[in-house]
């Protein structure tokens, strides 16, 4: 007897047994229109998910920005030679109104040491007004002369073999000379150095008080020493 699972024919309202109930039915594939439509669906879909996923409010990463590290400003003052200021020897003190002469006049700057050809710098920023000669009668020793017309100040540093020239602008700390040998005009074993004098708005005062000190002035001249 055939099973009624493969019967061909039910009558109208006749119970279907379960294992052709079961049956799964066939659907046919949409063509045409509706199969444009369906595809246009899944696209949309795929747009969709890819705007969203721009416009994700999420904070973005932050850039990374690589370049050379910015240069210090240059310093507003400088010591000239980065040594102290010399102490006595046979020839008297380097120190600001030290005596002269037996004590018939007083030293109207101060002796920063200073060894043969050592760079000199510019103790102040501002303009080479004059370069001339220490002694009168003698053209071996020479100096350098600036000013600061913001600052009201004026400098003039002597024993110095020029590298500028009048009417260059320099920065503190920039070098304007070498230091010269001082041993042929003082023979008898004075201590090598700049002599620096120092004018604020035309009244001499002494450099000392307001240059930095050798400690002071390393940082402030580490960004002209490239340009020996």
């Amino acid at each position: 007897m055939r099973s009624d699972c493969w019967a061909t024919r039910n009558p109208p309202h006749e119970h279907i047994p379960s294992c052709q109930a079961a049956r799964p039915r066939y659907s046919p594939r949409p063509r045409g229109a509706a199969a444009i439509s369906i595809a246009a669906f899944a696209l949309a879909g795929c747009v969709g998910a890819s705007m969203a996923a721009a416009l994700d409010t999420s904070a973005p990463e932050p850039t990374k920005v690589e370049g050379e590290a910015l240069a210090p400003p240059p310093p507003a003052l400088a010591n000239p030679t980065g040594h102290e200021v010399r102490g006595e020897d046979v020839y008297g003190a380097g120190a600001f109104g030290a005596s002269r002469g037996g004590g018939l006049r007083r030293h109207r700057g101060a002796d920063y040491i200073a060894e043969p050809g050592e760079i000199v710098r510019a103790p102040i920023p501002g303009i080479v007004q004059r370069i001339g000669f220490a002694y009168r009668g003698d053209e071996r020793y020479r100096y350098v002369e600036l000013s600061d017309a913001v600052a009201q100040r004026a400098v003039r540093v002597l024993y110095v073999g020029p590298l500028v020239e009048v009417g260059a602008v320099v920065r503190a700390g920039d070098p304007i000379g070498r230091a010269q040998d001082l041993s042929v005009r003082y023979p008898r074993g004075i201590t090598n150095h700049v002599h620096v004098e120092l004018k604020q708005r035309g009244v001499l005062g002494d450099p000392a008080s307001l240059l930095p000190a050798p400690a002071d002035d390393d940082a402030n001249l580490s960004h002209a020493r490239s340009t020996i």
